[in-house]
């Protein structure tokens, strides 16, 4: 049988994710939702506030699923997959201080999980009025962010317009190839949404916000320069100098067993600072991308789609983190391209 798709809601605390779950169980009646609904406390205050109807609504209480990633929620996926002729789509509302990798770490790194659960989308919902100082002093709002596919800017009736573009330039510069929608009172925009897949702007030409750090041009060794963006997420208003994003792209055929070999030892020795690796890789070995991302510690290298035929086949990897050497990172990789007599 087809895996079951899943959907993992994310954002800070009292960003609004219940009244974004319940809009997506109202407009989207035609879909049968099952819901994980976590909470740190011991008793339940959220799942009394998720609009009944024919959703299997689970409750996961007294710890975080990402910290507490145990048999409990292992136990919620086979007992909803006992019952998948009764649902269509898995979402999992996560606590407000949760890290969303590790939520999707299972989903993403455990063959098991994955033949029965296909995790789509990851959607941060971010509160406009209250982002600016949250990621100046909280951690996971930012890895929230750097770790979704979409952010939902809520609460916007509370700031100006002008604030609005400005946060939507800060959010691209933290994650490039995140979807910004923006919540305008009750359009939550559903289905744009839960149409978009992972890694689905990976296909297209990232326009990064430009930033004091700027561009940088490095020769690939042809006569053809190969293009480096390092740029860190700042604006004239929302100052996050320690928030950076590096994009690296490769015209060369990589490595893949090369490149496995690099990032494990790279997230166990350095990746204290590292949010987020993502990227989609070419290899002349297969006729699809190959899709790369750390998941927390653990690394997650699987096959994609094809390459058409009339496209441009090249390696795009995007970085999030703090205090990224930007060269340090771009050694790393270009050590994994094949040379031209290995090709040979």
């Amino acid at each position: 049988m087809k895996a079951k798709e899943v959907t993992i809601l994310t954002g800070f605390l009292g960003a609004g994710k219940t009244t974004v779950l319940n809009a997506v169980i109202s407009k989207m009646k035609d879909t049968r939702f099952a819901i994980i609904e976590n909470e740190i406390g011991s008793e339940s205050i959220d799942a009394g506030l998720i609009i009944k109807g024919d959703e299997d609504i689970v409750e996961l209480n007294n710890g975080c699923i990402c910290c507490t990633l145990n048999d409990d929620l292992f136990e919620i996926l086979n007992n909803l997959w006992d019952k998948k002729d009764s649902w269509d789509h898995l979402i999992i509302e996560a606590t407000g201080i949760a890290d969303p990798a590790n939520i999707a770490h299972p989903f993403l790194t455990m063959d098991q999980v994955k033949r029965g659960y296909d995790l789509k989308r990851v959607i941060c919902i971010v509160d406009a009025e209250l982002i600016e100082d949250q990621l100046k002093e909280r951690p996971e709002a930012i890895k929230q962010i750097a770790f979704s596919d979409s952010i939902l800017l809520n609460k916007v009736e509370r700031v100006s317009e002008d604030y609005v573009k400005e946060l939507q330039a800060v959010l691209k510069a933290i994650n490039p190839f995140a979807e910004i929608l923006i919540a305008a009172q009750d359009d939550f925009q559903v289905r744009k949404m839960f149409a978009r897949e992972r890694f689905a702007n990976f296909y297209s030409n990232p326009k990064p916000v430009s930033t004091p750090r700027g561009m940088f041009s490095l020769s690939n060794g042809t006569d053809e320069k190969q293009s480096l963006l390092a740029f860190a997420a700042s604006h004239q208003k929302h100052e996050h100098s320690d928030i950076e994003t590096i994009l690296l792209k490769y015209k060369e055929s990589l490595n893949i067993e090369e490149l496995e070999h690099r990032m494990m030892v790279f997230l166990i020795v350095q990746s204290a600072n590292v949010y987020r690796i993502k990227g989609i890789i070419y290899s002349h070995l297969f006729q699809s991308r190959i899709i790369l991302q750390t998941v927390g510690k653990s690394l997650s290298i699987t096959l994609g789609e094809n390459w058409l035929p009339d496209e441009i086949k090249e390696t795009k990897i995007v970085v999030i983190g703090k205090g990224l050497k930007v060269f340090g990172f771009d050694k790393m990789f270009r050590t994994c391209l094949y040379t031209e007599s290995e090709l040979k």
